[in-house]
């Protein structure tokens, strides 16, 4: 029974380790700017194909996604940075404003920041998961980030974990942090792409 457990979690620590590298690999194969989106979006689809088997993570398999992923990658995680860069510079202006109707427009476009963080997350695990265009992938991922208020709850207390815990252990942004965050969003969201698959399948 120890054993098998202990087995089990130097399996799953091995696999978190292994993504997160292999996910600062590609970012700097990509040029760090157009391998970060990519990367992010490879690190998803590998876990969500291979879960936690770890043997089905070699270098073949990890840069033939890398290469699949490269467009798509980038197009989503430019959007998602445009649209987070707009509302940071909007906020960065509103925050110099003291005034109480600018005091609710901060906490606004700070939910509105977290909404396109979320989006973005999402539409790595809806590219990972169906075919689908840009511009669906677009909309479902934007679609999601309302359909279940507790889920946001959920990875919001997840990243603000993540963040914590490598503050005070900064050596796990390089060995464990982004691969943790993606693998345990995919599960919180879990319930929620199986409403969407539902959905889909009566749709169709």
């Amino acid at each position: 029974m120890i054993a098998s457990l202990l087995t089990t979690f130097f399996n799953r620590f091995y696999v978190v380790l292994k993504l997160n590298l292999y996910f600062w690999l590609l970012t700097i194969m990509g040029g760090i700017i157009f391998g970060i989106g990519p990367a992010f979006l490879s690190i998803a689809k590998l876990f969500l194909e291979f879960r936690w088997n770890h043997q089905e993570l070699t270098w073949k398999n990890v840069f033939s996604t890398f290469k699949a992923s490269f467009k798509r990658g980038n197009f989503f995680f430019g959007g998602f940075l445009i649209l987070g860069v707009i509302l940071s510079y909007n906020l960065y202006f509103s925050l110099q404003i003291n005034h109480l109707i600018f005091l609710i427009i901060d906490f606004l476009l700070i939910f509105a920041l977290f909404l396109i963080a979320i989006s973005f997350l999402f539409a790595l695990f809806i590219e990972s998961q169906y075919e689908a265009t840009v511009k669906d992938v677009w909309k479902l991922s934007l679609l999601l980030s309302f359909m279940d208020f507790w889920t946001l709850i959920k990875l919001g207390g997840l990243f603000i974990g993540v963040s914590v815990l490598t503050y005070y252990n900064p050596a796990l942004i390089l060995f464990g942090s982004i691969s943790l965050f993606i693998i345990l969003a995919s599960f919180i969201s879990n319930k929620l792409f199986a409403r969407l698959s539902q959905k889909l399948v009566y749709v169709s």
